[in-house]
């Protein structure tokens, strides 16, 4: 079972896609949103889940909010995300910026995930190894900088078949306001003290990098694998790039399944 649909949240909407019948999951997604249900979310389906997963305010189809000014604001409206969408204690997947906010938002509300599997989160800052601003980039290089295979993402950087015009045009409005909420969140630098909060996040983690991350070097994984307190499985899936759900689906799907504690 497939669906789109839209939540009341504060005085717009947000969107999610849901997918397949099950114990559910939640899917916080990175830079790109969710333009659709994806071949993430339909693999991670295939696994007898009911995959949630809500465009945060800003991001592919979701109404952009006024109201936020900073990361604290950021992190208020990932909590009410959660509850909206009734994701609250469950078990959630968080990609890129969506898995920072994650950590953020599990540092200050330890009830809100069961567990979570991570993706290359953002959120730690080494300047002898930093991470890279795809935002230095033209768009086809911040696509390429994104996936190992920039094909993977094609689903929302390029306008789909059989659109009408007028879809088209909002598609393209839809990819520019993510993009926009996607910088906000990294730019200029993406250390905003998330380190100093890390011992606070108590439910169990699991992270996957890719082997090829040309944004968060792999380096990082050990970073956060020493900082946070319950790390239950590290994992670099060969090939892959930064969004590793999108360059490799059905693998990312097999270690959400299969990682400890992650269904309780």
């Amino acid at each position: 079972m497939t669906s789109r649909y839209s939540l009341p949240f504060r005085d717009a909407d947000i969107v999610v896609d849901a997918v397949g019948d099950g114990s559910v999951v939640g899917y916080l997604h990175g830079g790109v949103g969710n333009p659709g249900v994806h071949p993430f979310l339909t693999s991670l389906a295939a696994h007898d889940r009911r995959v949630v997963a809500p465009s945060l305010p800003g991001f592919t189809g979701s109404a952009p909010c006024p109201d936020i000014r900073s990361l604290y604001d950021w992190v208020v409206v990932t909590s009410e995300t959660l509850d909206v969408a009734g994701l609250a204690g469950c078990p959630v997947v968080a990609s890129s910026v969506g898995a920072m906010l994650a950590l953020e938002l599990a540092a200050v509300r330890p009830e809100a995930f069961a567990s979570l599997v991570l993706i290359a989160p953002f959120g730690l800052w080494d300047p002898g190894d930093p991470t890279a601003d795809p935002f230095a980039r033209t768009l086809s290089g911040q696509r390429s900088i994104l996936t190992a295979d920039a094909m993977a993402t094609s689903q929302f950087f390029d306008d789909q078949p059989d659109r009408a015009a007028v879809d088209l045009i909002e598609d393209n409005v839809a990819r520019y306001s993510s993009r926009t909420s996607f910088a906000s969140l990294i730019w200029p630098i993406p250390e905003f003290g998330l380190s100093t909060r890390l011992h606070r996040v108590t439910c169990p983690v699991t992270l996957v990098w890719g082997s090829d991350d040309r944004v968060i070097p792999v380096s990082y994984l050990e970073r956060f694998a020493n900082a946070l307190p319950n790390v239950v499985g590290t994992h670099v899936v060969s090939g892959a790039g930064h969004l590793v759900e999108w360059d490799a689906p059905d693998a990312v799907a097999e270690l959400v399944v299969t990682a400890p504690f992650y269904d309780r």
